[in-house]
Formats: C-alpha cells, structure tokens, sequence
C-alpha cells in the first residue's frame, strides 16, 4: 500500500518458494494438453500462474532492488528534499500552473535516472517468460493468455480516434482551458495529469455537502432503488428497478 519505506518482496517469496517448481510447471502443461471444457481453462490459470510465480521467484530480489532505489529517491523542491513519490502526488493538488510544470519536471528528471535498471529488468522478465512458455514472441504471448488479437485491438482503437476526432479536438480544448487556465501552454506536459484528473477547479460543482443527494438521484435514475442507513449514513442499492423504470 506504499506505507513502508523499505520493499520486502523476495522475503515473501522466498519463504514460499515451494508453491511454484518447473516440475509442477511441466506437470500443469501435460494436464492442460489432454484436458478440454472448463477443465482445461482451469488448467491454463493454474499454468500461467506457476509461470508468473516462477518469474516472481528469479526476479523479486530486483525488484525489490528498483523499488527502495524508488523510495530512496529525493526531488529538491522549495528548500525541501521530496520523496519521489511525494512529489508525485503533490502534482495533484498545485494550484499554480507553472508550479507543476517545474515540480513535475524535477520529479521526472529523479525518475528517469531509474530507466536503465527499469529496462534491463523488463528484458529479463521478457526472456524468463520466453523459457518458461516456448513462446519468444511477447506479442504472441499476451495474445494467448487474453485470447484476442492485439493487432486487431489496435486497428480498432486507431479507428475510433479517428472517427471521434472531429468531436474531441473542441472539448479538448474547451477543458485544458476549464481545467489549466488561460495560461497553460499549447501542449501541456504529463506533470499536469494528476491537476486534471482530481478536477480540483470544480470542487465548487462536486461539493461535500451534495455528495449523498447526487450519488442517490444517479442510482435512481439507472434504475437502482436506494435508501440511507441511520447507523452509518452509507448507501445500500438492490437490482430492484425504481417504479418510474418499472413504469
């Protein structure tokens, strides 16, 4: 959960490294094969999973290795030494425009000094599940375990941007302007995301106090009946359609 200053993964799996072994892993392979239905489905999660495991139990130490690398790591900012992640989340909540820009620039600078070793270990994952599944392709790979075609994926996001494009170039527009302010450069950098994300400059739409009342009108109005405990004024829902749906 990002609470503990120091990554402990390999400890973890090393002490249950008796879940996952190659003989389990060639065992869950022959069982696959000459199963069908369910059965085989099954089967092949049980295989991807010793796979990942196996992957896990080489590698974790390296992990381990990047991410206190990523925890150690500190952002100068306002006469303050940052952590990264820090400095991260405070993009979130910086009002001034030019305030990310800068933080966002000097935490991205930190992060990317970790891009070597991020590389080197995304290569040995790639060659570990290359051995452990026969298959060298990472395209193939992650096909077969989705059982769809990236490729085809690809060509039909890449049609919906262009036919969407049209609409989506003025509300684009209409929103950094919202969002950013007349300030804001032509091509905003990735350190204002967060800003955007969080709609910091419509808190004034997204009140606390209307929070309960919005969130009761929506799920009536798609059809979910709901009403608000007195104990701890949460909101229960069921599947009953509301008597204007059943109307």
């Amino acid at each position: 959960m990002g609470e503990k200053e120091t990554s402990e993964q390999a400890v973890i799996v090393e002490r249950f490294a008796d879940l996952f072994t190659r003989p389990q892993l060639e065992a869950l392979r022959e069982a696959e094969v000459s199963a069908s239905g369910d059965d085989r489905e099954r089967l092949a999660r049980l295989r991807l999973t010793c796979e990942e495991g196996l992957a896990d139990a080489e590698l974790t130490a390296r992990e381990d290795e990047l991410q206190n690398a990523m925890l150690a790591s500190r952002v100068p900012w306002q006469g303050e030494e940052l952590p990264l992640r820090t400095a991260q989340a405070r993009l979130a909540t910086l009002p001034a425009y030019r305030d990310r820009d800068e933080l966002g620039a000097r935490a991205n600078e930190v992060n990317a000094r970790l891009n070597d070793d991020r590389r080197a270990l995304l290569t040995a994952r790639s060659e570990l599940q290359a051995e452990l599944t026969g298959e060298p392709d990472p395209v193939a790979r992650n096909e077969a375990v989705k059982g769809i075609s990236l490729r085809d994926v690809d060509a039909a996001v890449s049609q919906a941007s262009e036919v969407t494009t049209a609409a989506w170039t003025p509300l684009r527009e209409l929103w950094l302007d919202r969002l950013l302010g007349s300030e804001r450069d032509p091509l905003p950098t990735s350190a204002h995301v967060a800003w955007m994300r969080r709609l910091s400059p419509l808190a004034g739409t997204y009140t606390k106090e209307r929070s309960v009342p919005v969130c009761v009108a929506t799920l009536c109005a798609v059809g979910f009946a709901s009403r608000r405990t007195r104990t701890s004024g949460s909101i229960s829902t069921t599947g009953r359609r509301s008597p204007h749906e059943r109307a």
